[in-house]
């Protein structure tokens, strides 16, 4: 009876999804109201939120107030720096219905629900020739909606659920320009479904659009390598792809003017004392100065958070200052944002979050054994696909930030590509468990 219950809901993803968003919703309230603000390490000095969304929250406070005085000409989708389509969307609730934090997290609610669905049939794609498919797809896509840890920015006024439904979106279209049939339908159909991630991304961060750019740059140059497979109807489909992203971050750039936009906020504030860029002639301009805008953005996150005593803080002594020193610290950055907090951290103390995260992260490791079983699987190039869109982000946050907790929160949607990933390799060696038993 729980086999048959199983594949009626996830046959129907409509009702899977209303499920999702119902537990979203409902724990968000409970951890806006009642986690968050009784957990002192979760939210700032004298207020129920934490500082980000407590920042986000008045940014929408003010530009309601702009609104409901001049008109609708000063709505904007960046309103200040930092601040874009979580706190310009908010502010509209607020126009009509009154200041209540409660609103984000129904919008939070609804697109973390269409990240769990996004989950769910990429899971799908990976698992396309598995016997356990649906269960495993299943699985994975609970642990994206139901992990604690991501409760705290559905239940606040942040930007990731959005942004992590258009990273799914991305990447679902992609695996699908590679995977389904080559007609007109198909292509229009994905590329809508594209461009329908580009504008998620752009709402809440654009400067992503870069690192998406990045992503889909190297898949179009493993299909060059033959390393994917490669037709005039994917070469085309990728082609529009990226060149959409890059036209709408340059456009996007040209309107606003700001730092903060483009990711090269710390290139012109105050950088600490000790700290100066030595550019490499023999790299580009264009990148060495991207490698800069990361290396100093560390440099500068390090400072306050020393400064602070920010907690988790980790490598406070690595500080690239150069594209070589930059390229050499790689593997530790990719290491730190893949797999921090590391395991003599877990179950150190009896405080909630401490305890949370080392039992997701428990689970995390659990289901990262499987990423070895995928060895096994040959010229599968959807696995390709999903290694792409997790490990660039992964080494671009990696350098980038020089805290766990940060980490944590903005690696999520990568680090769940990776589970997914680890628990498709624990399905295909439980399937060639099962095929074996039968032969013998």
């Amino acid at each position: 009876m729980l086999k048959k219950n199983i594949f009626n809901l996830t046959s129907k993803p409509l009702l899977l999804f209303l499920v999702f968003f119902l537990y979203s919703f409902l724990m968000g309230l409970i951890f806006l109201e009642y986690i968050i603000p009784n957990v002192s390490s979760l939210h700032m000095q004298n207020s129920t939120q934490t500082p980000d969304s407590t920042y986000f929250n008045q940014v929408a406070i003010n530009l309601a107030e702009k609104i409901n005085q001049n008109g609708w000409v000063n709505w904007e989708l960046y309103p200040s720096e930092g601040a874009s389509g979580a706190s310009s969307f908010l502010a509209v609730f607020y126009v009509f219905f009154g200041e209540n934090p409660a609103f984000a997290v129904f919008f939070n609610a609804f697109f973390h629900s269409v990240s769990g669905i996004l989950v769910y049939f990429i899971s799908l794609k990976t698992l396309s020739d598995n016997h356990f498919n649906k269960y495993i797809a299943l699985i994975s896509c609970t642990l994206f909606i139901f992990s604690p840890s991501a409760m705290t920015w559905v239940g606040q006024i942040h930007k990731e659920s959005c942004l992590s439904a258009g990273i799914f979106l991305a990447l679902f279209a992609t695996i699908n320009f590679f995977s389904s049939a080559e007609s007109r339908t198909v292509f229009v159909k994905y590329l809508l479904f594209a461009f329908i991630s580009l504008i998620l991304i752009a709402s809440m961060k654009p400067y992503f659009l870069q690192i998406l750019s990045v992503i889909l740059l190297t898949i179009l140059l493993f299909q060059f390598c033959r390393i994917l497979p490669v037709s005039l109807f994917k070469v085309c489909a990728l082609s529009i792809f990226l060149f959409s992203s890059i036209f709408l971050f340059t456009q996007i750039n040209i309107y606003g003017n700001s730092s903060w936009l483009s990711g090269e906020r710390y290139l012109s504030s105050d950088l600490p004392e000790n700290f100066s860029w030595k550019e490499t002639k023999y790299i580009p301009q264009i990148l060495d100065r991207k490698l800069n805008a990361l290396a100093s953005t560390r440099a500068s996150l390090i400072s306050f958070g020393v400064a602070t005593n920010a907690k988790s803080m980790i490598d406070v002594d690595s500080k690239p200052s150069s594209a070589i020193e930059l390229i050499t610290y790689i593997p530790r950055a990719f290491q730190v944002s893949f797999l921090a907090p590391f395991p003599e951290k877990w179950f150190q103390t009896q405080s909630l979050v401490n305890f949370t995260s080392s039992l997701e992260m428990l689970i995390f490791y659990a289901a990262f054994i499987g990423l070895f079983f995928l060895i096994f699987k040959k010229n599968h190039y959807i696995h390709l696909l999903c290694f792409c869109f997790a490990f660039i982000p992964l080494i671009i946050y990696g350098i980038s930030s020089p805290n766990i907790g940060t980490l944590y929160r903005i690696r999520y949607p990568y680090e769940m590509i990776l589970l997914l990933l680890g628990l498709s390799g624990w399905g295909s060696m439980l399937t060639r468990i099962k095929f074996t038993k039968r032969f013998f």
